[in-house]
């Protein structure tokens, strides 16, 4: 069986190999909202970002033609993604906390805040949202409250282990913010990715950015 972490890094590569052959979406402009390492809880490194369009995160799916097409529909662009494993210090070591953070971009405002509405509570759809290395065996996905945005947990079985993962997504302008987490041990909450959030947002803040100018 694929583990979490090779799905992960394989599902970042296909993402990564799409754009270097010319996929055509450059979002290099978009990394200062992605989050950085002071945004994180801890100490994390940053094992790969890049660039995919609309037919690259649809074509990951399970459903890959119906999934680009809907992207397409929605008037998804393409976005920018960066993925921090946490550093753990000594062994033995528990399962790292793994944290993706996304911006997708849209045609239109209203597009980047429909696409958010219409995300439902099922597996293979936030799976799809960006969490492509999610495993899918007896997964279940449950809606939680947020303050902003929509805030989404997905637990699934890999093996012996139980994946839990959180993923909230934010429309900012023509822009939806998400941020992705979780690990094979359960030991991530939803405290964590909107933690992760709220001090993204804070450095933005004091830096004078906008998180909806693009």
């Amino acid at each position: 069986m694929t583990s979490w972490r090779s799905g992960m890094l394989l599902a970042a590569a296909v993402v990564i190999a799409g754009c270097r052959a010319g996929a055509g979406f450059d979002g290099t402009g978009l990394d200062p909202l992605l989050c950085q390492a002071e945004d994180l809880p801890g100490a994390f490194m940053e094992q790969t970002r890049g660039d995919f369009t609309a037919d690259d995160l649809g074509g990951l799916s399970r459903m890959p033609e119906e999934r680009k097409a809907a992207y397409r529909t929605a008037g998804m662009q393409g976005g920018r993604f960066v993925f921090w494993k946490e550093a753990l210090p000594r062994p033995p070591f528990a399962s790292p906390v793994n944290v993706v953070c996304q911006v997708l971009s849209f045609s239109s405002e209203a597009q980047a805040a429909a696409w958010v509405a219409a995300l439902t509570a099922e597996p293979e759809v936030i799976r799809d949202s960006g969490m492509l290395w999610a495993p899918m065996e007896r997964a279940t996905a449950i809606e939680l409250p947020a303050e902003r945005g929509r805030l989404f947990e997905l637990d699934a079985a890999e093996g012996d282990a139980k994946v839990r993962l959180f993923a909230l997504h934010e429309p900012r302008g023509r822009l939806v913010l998400s941020v992705f987490a979780g690990d094979r041990d359960g030991r991530t909450e939803a405290a964590t990715a909107l933690a992760i959030a709220a001090a993204r947002d804070a450095r933005l803040e004091r830096g004078g950015a906008t998180s909806g100018s693009r």
